[in-house]
């Protein structure tokens, strides 16, 4: 049986930086391979690895998230067998190899090259977890679904602009730009409705889409954004099956910072999370105290307490996340309990 090696990638629009690390030395003069990012690309790193004798069973791949930039070498990865595990670029940031004394300070130096070292060592580090779950890209429904909200984001915030525009500062312009900016509001309003429906009909596409998605809908206050927005950065509930874990990847779980007896910070929701996804659950936040009973009546029992708004809103994004996990976990859409039992 061959040793095993592990495979650092640091991928750019360009080109991919491959480096090998087998465990106990790194070899920094014929270690490390620069090819395009294309499958002229691709087709090298396979050369490269039987120039290595390293067997597909025997070599294991590790990289960043890195959106589109990555989904070809993915897609070649699982078509040749190769095992691979993505990575996000926070924890990679904060890694630091402990190598000898007579090694480079991979720590300091910033390259291409050197981070596909610092990859690769991370990959034998962590080489147990990547075997045991594996990345895998998801169905070609779930990427296309993904594209479309990125691009109906890009369309709500033109319209914010718009809006913002006609409302503050149309005394001060022209009857012309008054009616441009109304057209070109009129034009991203539309262009939005038809973005939705083209994400309704690749829902349609795959069933398994179609029931998590129709499950949360089923939540009072979740509405397509959130419940898409939700599908896309769990990767429809496949990378991130834990409520707890996906509040902390939005950044609505608090956390605590002590040390010593000089800083007492106490429990504060980190600045470091999706976002984008904790803003849209704040909408819903809205909607839910409106017309959520239970909902309704948790907020103003808290607020009665004297409780912090923001306190209270981060329980209640808590809560929508919950129920969001939970009826995906028992593919039953979701009751209200006191209706229920009525």
């Amino acid at each position: 049986m061959n040793k095993e090696l592990y495979f650092g990638v640091d991928v750019s629009k360009n080109w991919l930086d491959v480096a090998y690390y087998n465990g106990v030395t790194i070899d920094w003069k014929g270690g490390h391979i620069r090819v395009d990012n294309n499958l002229h690309g691709f087709i090298q790193i396979g050369k490269w690895l039987k120039k290595l004798n390293a067997e597909k069973d025997c070599a294991l791949f590790c990289m960043e998230y890195t959106g589109l930039y990555s989904q070809g070498f993915r897609l070649w990865l699982e078509k040749e067998g190769i095992k691979y595990g993505m990575v996000q670029p926070r924890k990679m940031h904060r890694f630091e190899p402990d190598l000898g004394e007579n090694e480079r300070a991979i720590d300091r130096i910033k390259t291409d090259e050197v981070d596909s070292f610092r990859i690769a060592i991370y990959c034998e580090k962590h080489q147990r977890k990547i075997k045991t779950s594996p990345s895998k890209l998801p169905g070609e429904a779930y990427l296309k679904l993904k594209r479309l909200l990125s691009e109906r984001k890009q369309y709500t915030k033109q319209s914010t602009l718009y809006k913002q525009q006609l409302h503050d500062i149309s005394e001060y312009d022209t009857e012309g730009s008054c009616k441009r900016k109304q057209y070109g509001l009129d034009f991203v309003k539309n262009q939005i409705h038809q973005t939705d429906k083209e994400i309704q009909k690749v829902l349609e596409q795959d069933p398994n889409l179609a029931t998590n998605y129709n499950l949360l809908r089923s939540i009072k206050g979740i509405g397509l954004v959130v419940a898409v927005e939700t599908i896309v950065l769990t990767e429809n509930f496949t990378s991130i099956s834990n409520p707890r874990k996906y509040a902390c990847y939005i950044g609505i779980a608090p956390a605590r910072k002590e040390s010593g007896i000089s800083v007492k910070g106490g429990e504060h929701v980190s600045r470091k999370g999706f976002t984008q996804a904790k803003a849209d659950l704040s909408i819903v936040c809205l909607v839910s105290i409106k017309w959520d009973p239970n909902i309704k009546a948790y907020w103003e029992r808290k607020k009665a307490e004297g409780k912090c708004t923001g306190i209270v809103l981060n329980a209640i994004k808590f809560k929508l996340v919950l129920r969001m996990f939970a009826v995906i976990k028992r593919q039953q859409p979701y009751v209200i309990i006191d209706g229920h039992k009525k």
